[in-house]
């Protein structure tokens, strides 16, 4: 019935999607595009910029350094250890089982027939077969305490014992053993996992020993080896059992700043990663307690708020952190911007070999997992400069990251009860992007955060999205992708990869809730392959280490690697500048598409233009103006005021009086009748004279149609109650209006006299809702927007 012939003889037209050919050498020339629709191509080109010099706070669900094209990217400090924080709590690995060795003083391990000393879990033995931690203790096992990374979304504790059996080997011979100064040695488990595709859990032992200083613990042994086995043990044929070797002395020892913390395991030693753990060396909250004896604050909306972070390795050998992925989502956010285009991965199955660069190889990534326990403020002040001191955020005089990339949000805005830009979370990100907010000294921080995906409506921008200080980012058409992953077999919009860089239906729209022009910036998120994880589920997998990624998460780190790269050449010429110079600066030089200003805002980002400027080449100039930022902070005023800030371990929040220039102009909220003006400053980076074209645009009502009327709330009955599951007693329904009912509609009263009001040949019914605007907004209230009314309005279709 649904046969292209049948739609034909019903009237309906018909359009031919022509099968692709994904090996055609004109269709698909390469697997990415980034560069050449970012403009960083010709970026590094012309400028040798590449985001040299600075770093990314990626605030996501952690990541994963296993691949070759972004193991590098890591950031480090000045000892190179790896700069990497937790703030969801979730990468604490326990080893504070203690097994007690006796060494002589010539350095030889001897059996030891005494009691072992109090406090400790097991002793050390030795065979002719090697060296041993005696786990299984005649028979009794041994009780390991272990962290558990799931909790609280999964398990009832988190800390929970796990019973070990197999003797574990740290030594070939008595003389030729893994050291440890003291003869202590600490065993524990890494237990944890992803949610990413197959949920599988990683059970990792890991031995903690002081090799250099008694007392002084500072390398860590992984057996991945035996990890691995376990892993993959699904794959077995039936009756096949996995080949456990239990044995620490086959494996690599990790030691901090060697640049080598990463968790990965080379099963066949074919010179491909096979198995990854995460990297080892994270600064982790300690949310729930479990090693300072003390909990966090946890606020309803903000989750935790305070609390120190650990050390990435406690000295005396009970625990250290560890930074996993747990979605793949962190890690594909960060390689959109940091990917080398080292490693070739045969995307299209056809033997043809692709490269995935990144549009900023050469930043660095901070990665801040946030994401599981929600503990994104915690992780924006980290990231700002901020350090929690008994309960107070302090400023250090110095922001720990160039940038933060926010590659979610929230679209469902009733869940913080609060207009998406007017809730705290939106607040919070206004006031970090602003110069001498929280400290006179404190310099602001760049923040990018994804627009949403949830267009095509207008309006359907999130929070914390929608601040109107912060850079957001709607997604734009690539031309590389098709018929791959979830989409395979399916054809795309039109048969060629010919057209590209237009606005993504599902990219949320503006305006902001207070009326300010959003999103502000587009760039790539239908969509676009990014290097992943080299974590394999099965032994013999051909799987290659790349994903489909896309959605307004990719759009949002590639214009956080665009200002990266903006921020280096800046940096080359000795200009200064602040958040707010590089948001106007990218506004400026992007490429219109064409689309309205809700639904692109300036257009599509464009690296190589915004260096254009800074280099004063092409005539390339940008535009402020003087007032959007004073209009913005009237309405946001009294909603910051609101904030109990000490609560969050601030005396006082506050958007700074001082006037910052803003690219895109809001006028205020007006009243019919009212004015409003601005001053827009044009800046020509050259001493040449350039010609500007300024075009006026009038705005005018056409048609107005109104229907006037009035609904009720409607509490179900009691007696439909008794006939269902609903306990609730205070639930409602709502309101059903005939269309044939709507006959005060002047357009549309003889409309639905009609018997068939809706014609044979109609091909599409719009209905709105509208609510007066004074009303809806709570315009009146000293908070604007206090008492949001959610509306919603259905359409049901049926045959009886």
């Amino acid at each position: 019935e649904n046969s292209v012939s049948n739609l034909i003889s019903r009237g309906y037209y018909v359009i031919e999607d022509f099968p692709l050919d994904f090996h055609s050498e004109d269709e698909i020339t390469d697997a990415s595009r980034i560069g050449e629709i970012t403009g960083s191509n010709l970026a590094e080109t012309k400028y040798n910029v590449t985001g040299d010099g600075i770093n990314i706070a990626v605030v996501d669900t952690g990541v994963d350094f296993s691949n070759p094209d972004i193991r590098e990217s890591l950031a480090r400090d000045k000892f190179n250890h790896p700069i990497m924080i937790d703030a969801d709590g979730q990468g604490i690995v326990l080893t504070n089982a203690t097994f007690f060795a006796y060494v002589d003083d010539d350095d030889i391990i001897r059996n030891y027939s005494k009691p072992i000393p109090e406090g400790m879990t097991s002793g050390v033995y030795t065979t002719k077969e090697g060296v041993f931690l005696d786990i299984f203790q005649g028979g009794k096992g041994t009780q390991v305490p272990i962290y558990n990374s799931f909790f609280p979304q999964a398990g009832s504790s988190v800390i929970f014992n796990g019973t070990l059996n197999t003797d574990m080997k740290i030594g070939d011979n008595n003389r030729d053993y893994i050291k440890s100064k003291s003869g202590i040695y600490h065993l524990g488990i890494m237990y944890q996992g992803s949610f990413s595709g197959q949920v599988r859990i990683q059970v990792v032992p890991v031995l903690f020993v002081d090799s250099n200083v008694a007392g002084k613990y500072d390398t860590i042994i992984p057996d991945l080896s035996t990890s691995w086995e376990d892993y993959t043990r699904f794959s077995l044929e039936s009756g096949e059992t996995p080949n456990y070797d239990f044995d620490f002395t086959d494996e690599k020892p990790i030691v901090l700043g060697s640049g080598n913390e990463y968790l990965i395991y080379d099963s066949n030693e074919d010179g491909k990663i096979d198995y990854s753990a995460g990297t080892i060396g994270a600064r982790v909250l300690d949310v729930h307690g479990v090693i300072q004896n003390k909990t966090v604050n946890i606020d309803d909306n903000l989750n935790a708020i305070n609390g120190t972070l650990l050390p990435p390795l406690d000295p005396k050998g009970e625990f250290f952190g560890v930074m996993t992925d747990f979605m793949g989502h962190g890690t594909a956010s960060s390689a959109s911007i940091t990917s080398k285009g080292i490693q070739e991965y045969d995307i299209y199955n056809n033997t043809k070999k692709f490269v995935i660069k990144g549009v900023a190889p050469d930043a660095k990534i901070v990665p801040i997992k946030a994401l599981w326990f929600g503990d994104t403020v915690y992780a924006w002040l980290w990231a700002a400069g901020f350090e929690n001191e008994e309960n107070n955020w302090k400023f250090t005089g110095k922001t720990n990251v160039d940038i933060i990339s926010n590659s979610w949000g929230i679209s469902n805005f009733p869940i913080l009860k609060s207009a998406p830009g007017m809730d705290v979370l939106s607040l919070i990100q206004s006031i970090l992007v602003t110069p001498k907010s929280l400290d006179d000294d404190y310099p602001g921080i760049t923040i990018v955060s994804s627009a949403g995906n949830s267009g095509p409506g207008y309006g359907t921008i999130g929070m914390p999205n929608a601040s109107p200080f912060g850079i957001s980012v709607g997604a734009t058409t690539n031309n590389v992708f098709v018929g791959y992953g979830p989409f395979e077999n399916q054809p795309r919009f039109g048969n060629t990869t010919t057209h590209y860089n237009h606005v993504v239906d599902f990219s949320s729209r503006g305006p902001g809730i207070i009326g300010d022009p959003k999103p502000d910036i587009m760039s790539i998120g239908a969509h676009g392959f990014v290097p992943s994880s080299m974590l394999k589920l099965e032994k013999d997998s051909k799987l290659e280490s790349f994903s489909l990624f896309g959605g307004t998460s990719m759009a949002a780190p590639l214009v956080s690697g665009s200002a990266a790269v903006l921020m280096e050449g800046l940096n080359k010429q000795s200009i200064d500048y602040d958040p707010f110079t590089i948001k106007n600066i990218l506004m400026s030089t992007a490429t219109d598409l064409q689309n309205d200003p809700y639904t692109q805002g300036s257009g599509l980002v464009n690296v190589n233009t915004a260096l254009e400027f800074v280099n004063a080449e092409n005539g390339i100039f940008i535009v402020y103006n003087d007032a959007s930022y004073n209009n913005i902070k009237k309405i946001l005023d009294p909603v910051v005021e609101s904030i109990n800030s000490t609560a969050i371990g601030f005396e006082s929040f506050k958007i700074p009086s001082k006037s910052m220039p803003m690219t895109s102009w809001f006028a205020g909220q007006l009243s019919p009748g009212e004015k409003e003006s601005a001053i827009f400053t044009i800046e020509n980076p050259t001493d040449a004279q350039i010609e500007i074209k300024i075009k006026s645009q009038k705005l005018s009502l056409i048609k107005k149609n109104q229907f006037e009327g009035e609904t009720k709330v409607r509490q179900l009955d009691a007696n439909y109650l008794k006939d269902t599951d609903l306990k609730e007693k205070d639930a409602f329904i709502p309101n059903y209006v005939k269309l044939s009912d709507v006959k005060l509609h002047e357009d549309l009263g003889e409309f639905f006299d009609k018997t068939n009001p809706i014609p044979d040949d109609a091909s599409l019914l719009i209905l709105n809702v509208n609510f007066p605007f004074s009303a809806f907004m709570n315009k009146t209230a000293d908070v604007y927007a206090d008492d949001m009314k959610i509306s919603s309005l259905y359409l049901y279709d049926w045959v009886d």
